[in-house]
């Protein structure tokens, strides 16, 4: 196990003998067993947005009758998967403490035949694991551009272990060079949630019943995955834009009840949805989504969309709006996130960092058509993975 890894697990072990609830919950989770092997495939994802990177294969998947286990870092990822209906074949769980003894009866019991890693979240134990069991494995949709920690002396052992990998697939070509000259057997892969947001809306996802009676003929913004930093920015538009309908979706549903309370206006709960009445609905301006697994079907019925993060704690997914072909906005540190730029190249996205420069794009975006040619052009990286792990995992 990485020194991060095993500083993180102390830390989270302390909280959750002090009772904290969410490393209890950490912790629980992963003390209990797997679903019963053996598996074709193990897909191992940091929380509930990398799961959905792959989620058309995993239909794909089930209906050539492959049995596959998903594992989640996050326990935000079980709470997203208890309101998925799964496929047949397809399980989930949370990973493993990545040390052994826990790894090793995680791999006894659910016997994967192959592993496929999503992004960046390589777990040196699982991965040595899988190499010392002649288990192939294969990483996809890596962002890895000069800096990442791979190319620094702390990523030796990462290094290390991905030359052993079958592939290493690239979300865009800014770390290939970089890449290949390590040794990894790298190939520019695309960005799979480009795939994936095309499919939930070719399949039917979208809003909430009802909706055009929330709407009410008028614009409305969705705020999704927001801090405390973002709503700073947003709630005083509510009373300067009044004829907008309003949707804040924070990136931690536990917060909800706080941004109920900083509302100067009465809102709407989407978990109390199925039991307001039409008039109810159409009095009220505001939703406030205190559920995971709603924002991207709110997208749909949106006219545009802010997303939060970048004021700090890493932009969370604009994909999923520029899918819907909505203006997006956000806020000023877009990090290393090469879809922000290219968005904002293409005149579909804009950094706001103040309320003045929020305004103005509000005002701008209430003209704007939806436009999704950009998104669509990026499509094709789950066709090509799929490819891949047909060739390099299933037949191995």
């Amino acid at each position: 196990m990485s020194l991060a890894g095993i500083a993180f697990g102390t830390a989270s072990h302390i909280a959750a003998l002090l009772g904290h609830r969410k490393a209890k919950r950490w912790w629980y989770g992963r003390l209990q067993l797997p679903p019963k092997g053996p598996f074709d495939l193990l897909v191992h994802c940091a929380s509930w947005g990398e799961f959905w990177m792959v989620e058309p294969l995993l239909r794909r998947w089930s209906a050539e009758g492959r049995r596959v286990l998903v594992s989640f870092f996050s326990p935000s990822g079980m709470e997203g998967w208890s309101r998925y209906q799964a496929p047949e074949g397809i399980f989930a769980c949370l990973a493993p403490l990545d040390f052994n003894p826990y790894l090793g009866r995680f791999m006894k019991e659910c016997e994967p035949k192959a592993l496929l890693i999503l992004q960046t979240d390589l777990w040196p134990g699982l991965a040595a694991q899988a190499i010392r069991q002649k288990v192939p494995f294969g990483l996809a949709f890596a962002h890895v551009p000069r800096g990442h920690r791979w190319w620094t002396p702390l990523g030796l052992l990462d290094r290390a272990l991905l030359r052993k990998a079958a592939f290493v697939g690239l979300q865009e070509a800014s770390g290939m060079k970089l890449a290949l000259a390590a040794g990894l057997p790298a190939l520019l892969l695309g960005d799979g949630r480009f795939d994936s947001a095309a499919s939930r809306i070719a399949r039917g996802d979208g809003p909430l019943p009802h909706w055009n009676a929330f709407a009410d003929h008028q614009p409305l913004l969705v705020c999704g995955s927001t801090w405390t930093q973002d709503e700073d920015l947003l709630l005083p538009l509510l009373m300067r834009r009044s004829h907008w309908r309003f949707v804040f979706a924070p990136h931690d549903p536990d917060r909800a009840e706080e941004v109920l309370r900083r509302l100067p206006l009465q809102a709407l709960r989407s978990s109390q949805w199925q039991n307001y009445s039409i008039e109810q609905i159409q009095n009220h301006r505001i939703l406030v989504v205190d559920q995971i697994g709603l924002l991207f079907g709110l997208y749909g019925g949106a006219q545009a969309a802010y997303v939060g993060g970048a004021f700090g704690q890493g932009l969370h997914s604009i994909i999923e709006p520029l899918s819907w072909g909505l203006p997006v906005a956000f806020g000023p540190g877009t990090g290393r996130h090469w879809e922000a730029d290219e968005a904002i190249e293409k005149g579909l996205a804009q950094k706001v960092s103040n309320f003045e420069e929020a305004l103005d794009w509000l005002d701008r975006a209430e003209g704007m058509s939806r436009d999704s040619t950009w998104a669509q052009s990026q499509q094709g990286a789950l066709a090509r993975l799929s490819n891949l792990v047909e060739k390099e995992l299933f037949k191995a």
